[in-house]
Formats: C-alpha cells, structure tokens, sequence
C-alpha cells in the first residue's frame, strides 16, 4: 500500500518532505509526494531537501524517483539493504541542521546507531537552526527523553559559498522518554555562541556581536560568552543565545550575519529575541516546538510542553504526524499559553 500525501497542505514547506520521508522510511511504506513547496517562489525539492532525502534512502535502503532540483513530485519503494552510515554533499548554502534534523527524524524509530557525514552547506543560514541551537536546544531536550546526538564540526558553512564538514552520531535508543516541559523555573545561565569566520577576525567582529547582545539585555546570571573564528570558504557569522533554567527547560535564538548587519545590529537583534523567550513563562521556544512535535508523538506514553505561539510550522507537523502515525495531539491555551500534548494512541 502506498501512502499518498499532497504537500501544499498547511506552510507547504520542505518539512513536510523531510518528515513523511524519514518515518515512512523507517516504516517500510511506500511514499508518493505530490506538489512539493508548490506554493514557493522557488518550488519543488532544493538541495538541502535532496540530500536529507539521499541521506535517508542510504541508511533504509529505500529507492526515490523524482530526486532532482525543482521536482515537485516524489515516489519510494520498499527497503532493499539498510546501512549504518550515510554521506552526502550538499552544494549549496542548503542548512546542515536541516538534513541532520530529517536523519534524527528517522533515527527515532529505528533501534540502531547510525552515522552521518554531511559535506558542504551552511552551519548557520536563514530560515534554518544554527548548528549550535540545534546541539545545545534540540539535541539537549532530546536527551530529556534519552536520545543522544553528538555532533563533530570540522569545518564551518556560512552563505553564499556553504562548504561546511560535520559527522553526527545519533545513538541507538531502547525506548524513546515522553517528554514533561510545562514548568520553566528560574533562569540560571545564558550561554552565547559568537561565531565569525576567520575573514572577520581584524573586524572584531565576533567580540562586538556578542558585546553588543551583552549591552541590550538585562540579566543578574551568569553569561557564558564563547566567542569563536573559524575558517570557512567565505566570510560570514551568527549569534546564538541558549537560556538554561533550573527546570532543565531550554530557550534558544539565533540570527545569521548578513552583509548589510553590523555586528551591533545582529546583537541587537539576538537580544530581541532572546527578551521575548525570557519575558513570557512559556517552557519551549516557538523554534524548538515545531522540532519536537515528531519525538512526542512518537515517545512512549504522554508528553506535554507549553509554549508561546503555535507556528504554521507546527500546525503543519501536528496535521502531518496526525496523518502518518498513531498518535493523538491536542492542543490547549490556558493561562495565556499553548500547552501542547502528544499521547500515543
């Protein structure tokens, strides 16, 4: 039986490729997709999306028809001979957290440790998680339900050029925790990972990205500056700030350098951020939420997290995951915030 999913449903955006993909994959369904990212300016699968997807097909052994720039159309078969390990090359500036991300997702249904080697694309780029969100946010909150990532970065990827070199690890799992997220506490550490590549150094420009994030909050813990240059095939930053809290509850932003930033603008911008994760008592960041809607639903037992706002993003992977899997999701606002809950049916 083929499953069949048009994929202008909800945001119509690459995560719904990354998603049914990896789980039907894990699954051993076969897969039709249909209007992918139709309603984009620049429709069809990019190549963030094909190498997730390459990724993907190399450790179930599935095979995909209509793998290439552009297509809005996609057809897998059934396994053939699963693998441990997977690389691809992404050619572009395309978001190395994204194809990690998709490998994660179906790492989660399958009991073995698998190996990814991503070469090329961006570790920090727009309209994707930096590198650093993605290990110190998500891949932290994943370990509250006792899924390990670890995450080697040889060589950093900014935009236009990409060129970034990374091996993750994602460790096999017995059973996957539910996950309790609905008491945040007190905020007890702010972590901020200033990152320029080696082309900026004279600039300072990595310290007065982190300075200027330091001068527009305002906080009584400790800051944890890492302030770091790497070299990269072009010149390029993003500023991340993680908020640890006494909970164990996590807050994460991020903001790409761009030509037309100052280092004063994107610390500023970051602290923007960083003020509406602190000012509201939500336990999840709307960023991290829409990530963690997939390990929920398929966690054993009932996970609840609260949140601020519920993003396109995340009602499109709720309707998704409600599609694909087993799992009931409900959404509830009380007290100002969105608790979200996922119980397995």
């Amino acid at each position: 039986m083929t499953f069949k999913l048009d994929c202008s449903i909800g945001e119509g955006g690459g995560s719904i490729v990354r998603i049914a993909v990896a789980l039907t994959a894990a699954k051993n369904i076969e897969l039709e997709l249909v209007n992918i990212r139709a309603n984009r300016s620049n429709p069809g699968l990019r190549a963030q999306h094909i190498e997730a997807i390459k990724a993907i097909s190399q450790l179930s052994g599935i095979s995909v028809k209509g793998l290439q720039i552009g297509s809005g159309f996609l057809v897998t078969s059934k396994s053939r001979k699963k693998q441990q390990e997977a690389t691809v090359y992404i050619k572009t500036a395309g978001s190395v957290s994204l194809v990690i991300q998709a490998v994660l997702y179906y790492s989660l249904l399958e009991n073995r440790k698998l190996k990814l080697k991503v070469e090329g694309g961006a570790t920090h780029g727009k309209w994707a998680p930096s590198i650093e969100y993605a290990e110190h946010v998500t891949h932290k909150l994943l370990q509250q339900m006792h899924k390990d990532l670890t995450i080697k970065i040889k060589q950093y990827g900014f935009y236009p050029k990409g060129g970034a070199s990374c091996e993750i690890v994602y460790d096999s799992h017995e059973t996957l925790s539910p996950l309790d997220l609905t008491e945040r506490g007190e905020l007890e550490e702010v972590k901020v990972f200033s990152i320029a590549s080696d082309y900026l150094q004279k600039r300072k420009v990595a310290e007065r990205q982190f300075q200027s994030f330091v001068n527009n909050i305002d906080t009584n813990v400790d800051i944890t500056p890492n302030v770091r240059y790497v070299k990269s095939l072009c010149p390029g930053t993003g500023l991340t700030a993680v908020n640890r809290y006494s909970t164990g509850a996590l807050k994460g932003c991020f903001v790409p350098g761009e030509k037309q930033l100052s280092a004063e603008k994107v610390g500023e911008f970051c602290s923007n951020m960083w003020k509406e994760n602190e000012n509201n008592l939500a336990v999840v960041d709307k960023y991290a939420t829409d990530q963690l809607i997939v390990p929920m639903a398929l966690a054993h037992g009932k996970s609840t997290i609260t949140t601020s706002q519920i993003t396109n993003h995340t009602k499109t992977n709720i309707n998704l995951i409600q599609k694909l899997m087993d799992s009931n999701i409900e959404i509830k606002k009380q007290n100002g915030y969105y608790h979200i809950t996922a119980k397995n049916a």
